[in-house]
């Protein structure tokens, strides 16, 4: 199966405005190990530890990183609140590395190589994240990766950092690391959304052959954040693909996760949102009463939500005429037009559809 690391508290700390409190992280990570998942990195401790973090993480029998700079006090401040993995975070694009880091690549390939070194010889696995790998050149990221295996990375997180990749420049880009690092090492893809294709990304990667990916709850990270982890999960699953989590509480998970945050979630949030397993139009309603997968892309009850079909203004003949059927009423042309106008009036005057259930109610009660 594809590996899962969570990386919700970690990125959504860094969304303006968003300040997660040690109780609500506590809470989080209470949530996202019912979800099953087996990792999940909490923090940059350089600037904020949250310790408690940690150790509720491993109460809850979740393995933990922390987020390190190639810098020694960062990776020391990492290795103080005892995770099981500290992953490294190195710049890799010319761009990058002129503006952000001020530093020549190999200079920067040597800060790498030296932090990694001190977290493994701290006691802890280490993992390496090439910022802006997508950007970068090829031949770099590959001499990037060598060193970092050779120093002692356990694995290689091929980092999307401004999103500005599509699924076909992040497979080229993971199949060059994958390439590189043969056995040695695993390969993570960490896709960002800013061009919203942060899931196809993820399945690019995997297909590419990386074989874990970070993701965030709802997509929560800085500007346009990270690709969201239901997105995710949905699309490896029903490609063949999935995460070793329990897919059933997927839905009901994240949206806790959300409610803790504080953070609204648009009912139209693709798997998790409100509304987006809600069926009016006619000929929806009435091919689904048929066969839901008619008009939909996945089962939503696979991943703990329900469907609902609506019936109102946009009601047709089509899906009374079901309605009748299932009651056991002949469906003929004058029910089917008095069934349709109680629908339409009911539902116009609450000023709401109605559910699929109070249809059936009103198409035995007064409809003969």
């Amino acid at each position: 199966m594809t590996g899962l690391k969570d990386v919700t508290l970690r990125e959504g700390a860094q969304m303006p405005g968003l300040d997660i409190g040690d109780e609500q992280g506590r809470a989080v990570i209470e949530a996202l190990a019912s979800l099953g998942l087996g990792r999940v990195e909490l923090s940059f401790p350089r600037a904020t530890p949250r310790e408690s973090w940690y150790r509720a993480a491993e109460r809850h029998g979740l393995e933990t990183a922390a987020l390190a700079r190639s810098i020694p006090a960062d990776v020391e401040a990492a290795l103080a609140v005892e995770p099981d993995e500290i992953e490294i975070i190195i710049t890799t694009s010319e761009l990058q590395l002129e503006h952000a880091l001020g530093k020549s690549r190999q200079a920067a390939e040597t800060m790498m190589r030296d932090a990694v070194e001190l977290a493994v010889d701290g006691g802890v696995r280490a993992g390496v994240t090439l910022m802006d790998a997508v950007r970068a050149d090829g031949d770099v990221l590959d001499s990037y990766a060598e060193t970092a295996v050779e120093a002692g990375a356990s694995h290689v997180t091929v980092a999307d950092t401004t999103g500005a990749g599509d699924p076909s420049s992040v497979a080229e880009t993971v199949r060059g690391v994958v390439e590189t690092v043969g056995s040695e090492a695993g390969v993570t893809i960490h896709p960002h959304d800013d061009m919203d294709v942060g899931a196809a990304n993820a399945k690019a990667g995997v297909e590419a052959g990386a074989d874990s990916v970070d993701a965030t709850v709802g997509g929560l990270g800085e500007r346009a954040g990270n690709a969201p982890l239901e997105a995710v999960a949905v699309l490896l699953a029903e490609h063949g693909e999935p995460f070793d989590i329990d897919h059933a509480k997927l839905t009901p998970v994240c949206r806790r996760v959300h409610e803790l945050l504080d953070v609204p979630l648009d009912p139209t949030t693709p798997v998790i949102g409100e509304a987006v397993h809600r069926h009016e139009s006619g000929l929806h309603t009435a091919a689904m009463l048929s066969d839901p997968a008619a008009y939909e892309g996945f089962d939503p009850t696979r991943y703990g939500a329900d469907r609902h079909l609506l019936f109102g203004r946009g009601t047709g003949s089509g899906a009374v005429r079901t309605l009748l059927t299932d009651a056991g009423i002949e469906p003929t042309e004058d029910r089917v037009t008095r069934a349709l106008t109680v629908i339409h009036e009911t539902a116009t005057d609450r000023g709401e559809p109605l559910s699929e259930q109070e249809a059936r109610d009103i198409v035995r009660e007064r409809v003969e």
